[in-house]
């Protein structure tokens, strides 16, 4: 199981922290993607044919690397075939998840590095700015010419989930928010500061417009100050937002994927959980802390931190979820329409 867990861990989801080395800022940044250009967009950005999109924002992949120059760059370089490689089965994993049943649209983007996250809160804020930008306009490319006006979900997780949050503080407006099935910024916590009127915490299985997140966590004291301090959570098993356990029954599974995409192992009936009332985490129980565990992450996740994990364990659940909350959708827009 160790041996499994840290395959995935390298190709199907992060290509996470090796070392904990902290490097100045530089004024280096990476070629400006092209949105216009198929090459900017994960397969191409396309896809169209079915009834709702996905956007989806990956986490981060990629560590800081030296330019030709030896100068260090603490961005993605969307072009850079390495770079793109490291996304990629995070990519087609959240494809599983979201886009069984619809379009997949997923910028490139010039992500901070997996070192950036460990500096201060103002270096984090300071460098997202330019992976923001990157996403905006990848999101504005989306709606203005590969949306056709469909009704969409906004995805992502950790980095991703950042991002999901800023674009529906800085981003929506009444129309397109009108087509927004709903928004998963997951494995990142909405704090207070984070207010919009588009900002709307779920509250059960099927509602829409409303955005759904949760940090899972073995005890309440493994939520780590990068992730804590969330006012909203929802619990993926029971689709709840108090503090009842949701039972094993109710875990439909937890999917482990290739680099390629395809499962390598499933699981059902395996974990319960509840959300701790003060901290607003996803406590969760029926694995073993130990065994999702890399001493090399320690700063970022000791452990009981399932954060690089959590897509992977609730796997079915947000498959299906997603697919509920998009056929509540469409069932009302068709009623609207008659």
């Amino acid at each position: 199981m160790k041996q499994r867990f840290w395959f995935i861990l390298i190709v199907a989801y992060w290509c996470l922290l090796l070392f904990s080395c902290k490097t100045p800022d530089s004024a280096v940044y990476p070629v400006v993607p092209d949105y216009s250009k198929t090459t900017a967009w994960f397969e191409g950005g396309v896809g169209a044919g079915k009834d709702y999109d996905i956007f989806y924002i990956v986490p981060t992949c990629v560590f800081d690397w030296q330019d030709e120059n030896g100068k260090i760059c603490h961005y993605m370089d969307v072009y850079n075939a390495s770079h793109r490689s490291s996304v990629d089965g995070p990519l087609r994993l959240a494809r599983g998840i979201f886009a069984e049943e619809a379009n997949f649209f997923a910028p490139y983007y010039r992500q901070i590095t997996i070192e950036s996250w460990m500096e201060s809160d103002e270096v984090i804020e300071n460098r997202f700015e330019t992976a923001f930008k990157d996403i905006e306009a990848a999101f504005q490319y989306y709606l203005k010419h590969q949306n056709q006006g469909r009704p969409f979900v906004l995805a992502g997780h950790s980095q991703g989930g950042k991002a999901v949050i800023e674009l529906l503080k800085r981003c929506m407006n009444p129309e397109t928010y009108g087509r927004m099935i709903a928004a998963y910024p997951l494995g990142y916590p909405v704090r207070s500061e984070d207010t919009s009127n588009y900002l709307l915490p779920a509250t059960d299985a099927a509602g829409t417009g409303v955005s759904i997140t949760f940090n899972s966590v073995a005890a309440p004291d493994r939520l780590t100050k990068l992730l804590e301090g969330s006012t909203i959570a929802i619990n993926p098993l029971n689709w709840r937002i108090d503090t009842v356990v949701a039972s094993k029954q109710q875990h439909l599974g937890m999917v482990f994927t290739a680099a390629d995409g395809h499962i390598l192992s499933e699981e059902s009936q395996v974990i319960s959980a509840y959300l701790d009332k003060k901290t607003k985490a996803l406590v969760v129980s029926g694995v073993d802390p130990m065994t999702y565990y890399e001493p090399a992450l320690a700063e970022m996740f000791p452990p009981g931190n399932y954060h690089i994990v959590e897509l992977n364990f609730f796997y079915r659940n947000l498959q299906q979820n997603v697919q509920e909350r998009a056929a509540a959708f469409l069932e009302r827009q068709n009623r609207e329409e008659i």
